[in-house]
């Protein structure tokens, strides 16, 4: 990792100023999908760039609030209440907020998911309910202009910002589909640019920035140390530090953002190790000391969205798996959910649960895990990406979670089906009732 470390610190150009002001604290928010945000170490080998942003600011003048979520799109994120609602209650006049999105707005392809649907019910076909996709042209920059539109009500700077490529190398380049270019008149990474000329915003283009630095270090050694979780879309740990380092050196060297620029810093080689290491620590398992009541509970589903419940498991409604998909999404779940009293907190010693991945061997599922009817404070769990087919996998969890008195914890399982390029048909998932342990304080 410290090899790394130094090579892309060699790739910054130019030193940044150090000039913290004596104002309160800004906040800089960042949106958008799963290559930013956050994971718990003890979950997946997966690490957004967003988790490591905050070392690049002086931590007196600026707080980050990473709020990526993994499987969302423009418009998703958008649409889901935890979401980009929760983050409007979060932002005030002064704070900044990074916009980044693409890879889940092209799950069509770049077609708009409801013309979409039209001309595959015209064709006689199965319809989609993986509601992500977005026109480059049209819904996605849409949806572009609300949140600025939005954020600038607020007193909010909006910053655009291209997506991260993915690692889709051919002859030791990033390929048009890697630099989200699906075709001549669909390239996302230019209609972003167009609305950020159209209102006037900062455009930061991480995707160019991506590419040069992965086309530098080339495929081996990027699939070795960036994008060793299994896909070539998600980083690493040492991927994330990286890209965090150009989302840094982009900030520091636009004209525009020069005020934020002046709250950046600079780390050391040993600093960003240490930054690393202590996002690494916290996901450890760690007790709860206090003494309390013990509990078992053997939870039911509560209920499903976007998948039916038939005799052999859990399936979308239309009975196929979209094609394409490499992430959870977001409004297709099963939930568990378990209050604690109103003036008792509980403490989560154990999960355990049974899945069953029947007719293929391309399930995946998470489990997140939240809290309250907005879903708040959304950490994932669990991720496993090889269920075996026809086989029980018995999850267990055993890293301690805290309940607030008059608090209900909210556990989804998000399955998605690797089916890459055709709908899936027959295939099912099956859960057992959840059983949680743990113990009620005062």
């Amino acid at each position: 990792m410290r090899r790394i470390f130094a090579l892309v610190l060699c790739t910054l150009s130019l030193s940044t100023s150090l000039c913290p002001l004596s104002a309160a604290q800004r906040r800089v928010h960042t949106i958008g999908d799963s290559t930013m945000s956050d994971y718990r170490p003890a979950a997946t080998p997966k690490r957004g760039w967003g988790m490591y942003l905050q070392a690049f600011f002086l931590p007196d003048s600026v707080v980050v609030n990473n709020r990526g979520k993994s499987g969302a799109s423009t418009r998703t994120f958008y649409e889901t209440p935890n979401l980009w609602p929760s983050v409007r209650t979060q932002m005030q006049a002064g704070d900044y907020l990074i916009i980044q999105f693409a890879h889940n707005d092209e799950k069509c392809k770049g077609r708009d998911v409801y013309h979409y649907n039209d001309s595959l019910r015209a064709l006689g076909q199965d319809t989609t309910t993986d509601m992500r996709g977005t026109e480059p042209n049209t819904t996605y920059k849409d949806y572009l202009r609300l949140y600025v539109r939005e954020a600038r009500e607020l007193g909010v700077t909006p910053i655009l910002m291209a997506p991260i490529c993915r690692a889709y190398f051919r002859d030791g380049k990033i390929n048009d589909e890697g630099r989200h270019m699906l075709a001549a008149d669909k390239n996302y990474v230019r209609s972003m640019q167009e609305v950020a000329q159209e209102l006037n915003v900062p455009f930061l283009d991480m995707t160019t920035e991506t590419c040069r630095a992965f086309e530098y270090f080339g495929r081996d050694y990027c699939m070795a140390h960036f994008f060793n979780c299994g896909d070539k879309t998600h980083t690493s740990a040492e991927g994330g530090m990286a890209v965090a380092m150009l989302a840094y050196d982009l900030i520091a060297h636009a004209p525009e953002l020069s005020e934020l620029a002046s709250w950046t810093v600079k780390p050391t080689e040993d600093q960003l190790a240490a930054y690393s290491a202590r996002i690494e620590d916290a996901g450890r398992s760690a007790a709860f000391a206090a003494s309390g009541l013990h509990f078992s509970l053997h939870l039911d589903p509560k209920h499903s969205v976007n998948l039916l419940n038939s005799k052999k498991g859990y399936l979308p409604p239309d009975a196929a798996w979209p094609a394409g998909e490499i992430d959870e999404v977001a409004n297709r779940y099963v939930e568990y959910t378990l209050s604690a009293p109103k003036k008792k907190a509980l403490v989560i010693e154990s999960i355990e649960l049974d899945v069953r991945a029947c007719g293929g061997d391309g399930m995946n599922i998470h489990i997140n895990a939240g809290f309250g009817d907005m879903f708040r404070d959304v950490t994932t769990l669990y991720e496993n990406t090889a269920l075996p087919k026809n086989r029980t996998v018995r999850v267990r969890l055993t890293e301690p979670l805290l309940v607030p008195a008059g608090e209900t914890l909210v556990l989804r399982v998000l399955p998605w089906y690797d089916s890459r390029i055709q709908p899936q048909r027959n295939k099912y998932l099956r859960l057992s009732p959840l059983t949680i342990s743990g113990k009620e304080i005062k």
